[in-house]
């Protein structure tokens, strides 16, 4: 490993086994200088140089995320977006991953990915070397980029999550040696999304259960002590509080062990008061059975405790809370027959989203996915205005950008400019690559009808009959074309 170990003479020096990579003064000024270089000529839309030098500067100080491996892909991005080649055979071997030194392979996959943003074995590289040469700040952040290119693959290869589960648990051991729990907090819960989107691709992979166990026996551990252990040490020779928090996290268990663990998790929130974990931890294990009585206490604490604090998150885990119960009750309601009931119910809780959203939005104005889904929700209520601008904000965030342009597409449209729902539903499906998908059905059905009600009859028919060799039974798509004949 290349880290620059602390010296201190106040301080022991750090084993270099778990020692994060470190950079000095003088090699974060002269990267500084490269970053600066680069962000100017991204400017000037000069992507393939401003890759150059953000890659320059990364191979001094490979540890910087926001200066350096943020911008850089929001450049690769854009390289992309207006066309930009993906790298060849010869550039692969250029900049190879497979390097001795763990920073040159982590830069050169820095490299290849910004040229082609979307593949997963760049970003499982960066990621490889990351956590190689102990970046962990750097590993952190493309983790999850990696946890989304290996979902967005063509040819699914499950066995890609387990190795991005290996890499983030390395790291969060890591992070939990050095006690910084925050941090290994992050990583197993990575960790653990990667084994949730396996065994989601392999539900006959029986050997997936006892891994998924392990860890989150492991990060539940984690999550109840750091605010209040002295190390995770402590936290382990507390037998009885180990097996409160493995019970915590087991679906069924006994009425008698539920209300010990609820009772356990109240006297623990009334000794700590001001922790926020431990009233989560009490609120978690109220709503768990979903008893309408406990939720009901659930919901009156945090709201208590949002107007003591003035933390929003306990008023946000208030308000989701009762769209999960009106949800609940909508579903019981149609269960049951009751087709009013349930329309009542589904449209109370609509309205409800409506403006938990919009609140959402004042407290967190740059989550760009919290626009989505308030936009979303302004789009079922018919307020085509109030969402449009959302989407056009929310549509950078590359997990819902396709998502945005079909509910942009679809605001247009009922606001009759079916010339621009067209042409914003066409360029997602240029941009979008896979054809017979549900998003994919979705993104031509709509242009399809953009078409059909701008008279572009000849467009519309080819459109309906693309999606009609995908899927023959699609909506209305059968009887629109005949009426086009």
């Amino acid at each position: 490993m290349t880290a620059d170990l602390p010296d201190s003479p106040n301080s022991d020096p750090v084993d270099p086994a778990i020692a994060r990579y470190e950079v000095t003064d003088a090699k974060r000024k002269s990267a500084n200088r490269w970053f600066e270089q680069a962000r100017k000529l991204v400017d000037q839309r000069n992507y393939d140089y401003a890759i150059k030098s953000f890659v320059e500067g990364l191979a001094i100080n490979p540890e910087a995320v926001e200066e350096g491996l943020k911008p850089l892909r929001g450049c690769g991005v854009a390289r992309w977006q207006t066309g930009g080649k993906k790298p060849g055979m010869r550039d692969s071997m250029k900049y190879s991953m497979s390097t001795k030194d763990p920073v040159k392979g982590m830069v050169n996959a820095a490299w290849l990915l910004a040229h082609d943003p979307q593949n997963s074995e760049y970003a499982e590289g960066l990621l490889k070397n990351a956590n190689k040469a102990h970046c962990d700040k750097a590993a952190l952040w493309i983790a999850p980029i990696v946890l989304e290119n290996i979902g967005n693959d063509k040819k699914k290869k499950p066995k890609k999550y387990t190795t991005l589960k290996d890499y983030c648990e390395e790291v969060g051991d890591r992070c939990q040696a050095r006690k910084e729990m925050t941090e290994a907090l992050t990583a197993f819960e990575i960790a653990l999304e990667a084994l949730a989107a396996q065994q989601a691709a392999e539900p006959k992979n029986r050997d997936l259960g006892n891994v998924i166990r392990n860890l989150s026996t492991k990060l539940t551990i984690l999550r109840g002590n750091y605010q209040t252990a002295d190390s995770f040490k402590d936290s382990v020779q507390d037998s009885g509080s180990q097996a409160r928090l493995h019970d915590q996290d087991r679906i069924v268990q006994s009425e008698e062990r539920q209300a010990e663990l609820v009772q356990h998790a109240k006297e623990e929130m009334e000794a700590n008061p001001e922790v926020e974990a431990k009233v989560i931890a009490y609120v978690n294990l109220l709503v768990k059975d979903e008893n309408d009585a406990r939720e009901a206490e659930a919901v009156k604490l945090l709201v208590e405790k949002y107007k003591e604090t003035n933390n929003y998150r306990f008023k946000l885990r208030a308000d989701d809370i009762a769209i999960r119960q009106m949800g609940r009750n909508a579903r019981k309601a149609k269960k049951s027959g009751d087709e009013e009931a349930y329309k009542a119910n589904m449209k109370r809780r609509l309205a409800f989203e409506v403006g938990a959203y919009k609140e959402r939005v004042a407290k967190y104005p740059t989550d760009l996915r919290l626009k989505y889904e308030y936009a979303r929700r302004l789009f079922q209520v018919s307020k085509f205005d109030e969402a449009i601008p959302l989407l056009q904000q929310a549509r950078s965030d590359p997990k819902v950008r396709h998502s945005c342009a079909l509910y942009l597409g679809r605001c247009f449209f009922q606001k009759g400019l079916f010339s621009q729902a067209a042409s914003i539903l066409a360029d997602a499906i240029a941009d979008y690559e896979l054809t017979d998908d549900d998003m994919a059905k979705e993104l031509n059905y709509w242009l399809g009808r953009s078409q059909e009600d701008n008279k572009d009859t000849a467009d519309a028919k080819q459109t309906y009959g693309k999606l009609l060799q995908v899927d023959y039974n699609y909506r209305d798509v059968r009887s629109r074309i005949e009426g086009l004949a």
